[in-house]
């Protein structure tokens, strides 16, 4: 495995570290109190753009069904920065599909996570909430002027809904839903907690305007670029592919000093491996996944000169971890 990974080294190690033992201690609050010079939340990207109609309430106060501004596509941030900040680049952290930020804020057994144990380790943080996700509000303006009139149903985005079901073998947890792999480390009594979680995304326009939700999401992810300055940006599963687009472009490309994918990158996450060829990045896959995309994603962009590693798969054995990385 490579040493020279990334400029944010100590994360990706931190990182690999995590995923390798759900049950590794991170600092806690007894042995390394969270001490923050600032904390809080804005939002980055997005639009005001006119929408009628607003509502199918015409009894609003102030008639909601009339024309009017709103805001959409933006993301919301939540950040922390410590008192004793050890590491020069910030660290974006954007979620999946299906999710939102807080799957960054606390494992389902309620263990702290990375939004604050990268805090406690001195790194400045930022956890995203996607475009028509979570506190970021979504776009309702389709389905409203579907419900008022059935003839714009085509025109709605796409949504997805996920299940308990489609998490167990699509996480890999288990080869069938309510079985579990012997070496699963998904905390197998809180199922449940998980499942609150997730939520409904969309998942773009129909065609032509198929590419409205991931672009929206990738300059969004610009835009936070461009209010922090300098970072690294650590995208999970679809977050992968969000990260990797916002980092592929001339303009951008010398602002991200790492990429990290969790399930991540591969040809499909839309990067040009000739400009993001310049950012270090890591890949780690998880068990009962086949990582051949990623292998040759890391592949050509080491053939470019670059600096990329796939670490696949933290298998447990008798209590030991063993990896393999390429």
């Amino acid at each position: 495995m490579k040493r020279h990974l990334i400029v944010g080294l100590p994360a990706a190690l931190f990182l690999l570290s995590m995923v390798a033992s759900a049950s590794a201690d991170p600092p806690t609050k007894a042995n390394n109190p969270l001490v923050l010079k600032e904390q809080g939340n804005f939002y980055v990207g997005g639009r005001i753009e006119l929408r009628s109609p607003n509502t199918t309430n015409a009894a609003l106060p102030g008639d909601g069904t009339a024309a009017g501004h709103i805001a959409v596509y933006q993301a919301n941030v939540q950040y922390q920065i410590p008192v004793a900040q050890k590491y020069k680049y910030p660290i974006v952290l954007m979620h999946g599909g299906g999710h939102t930020a807080n799957i960054f804020m606390s494992t389902p057994d309620g263990r702290e996570c990375w939004f604050t144990s990268l805090t406690r380790r001195g790194f400045a943080v930022y956890a995203v909430d996607g475009p028509n996700r979570g506190r970021s509000g979504w776009d309702p303006t389709a389905r409203i002027q579907a419900t008022l009139d059935p003839t714009q149903a085509p025109f709605m985005q796409g949504v997805n809904i996920y299940t308990e079901e489609g998490a167990w073998t699509g996480f890999r947890w288990g080869p069938t839903p309510g079985t579990f792999y012997d070496n699963t480390q998904f905390p197998k009594d809180y199922v449940e907690a998980y499942i609150k979680q997730i939520q409904p995304a969309y998942r773009n326009l129909p065609a032509p305007a198929v590419q409205v939700e991931n672009n929206a999401m990738r300059d969004d992810l610009r835009a936070l670029v461009d209010r922090i300055g300098p970072c690294m940006l650590l995208g999970w599963s679809t977050g992968s592919t969000n990260v990797m687009q916002a980092a592929s472009s001339p303009a951008y490309a010398p602002k991200v000093k790492g990429l990290i994918g969790i399930e991540g990158f591969q040809a499909s996450s839309g990067g040009d491996p000739n400009v993001v060829k310049t950012i270090p990045q890591l890949t780690v896959i998880g068990d009962h996944s086949n990582p051949t995309n990623q292998q040759a994603w890391s592949a050509t962009i080491n053939g470019l000169g670059g600096d990329s590693t796939t670490v696949y798969p933290f298998l447990m054995t008798c209590g030991i971890e063993q990896q393999k990385s390429y």
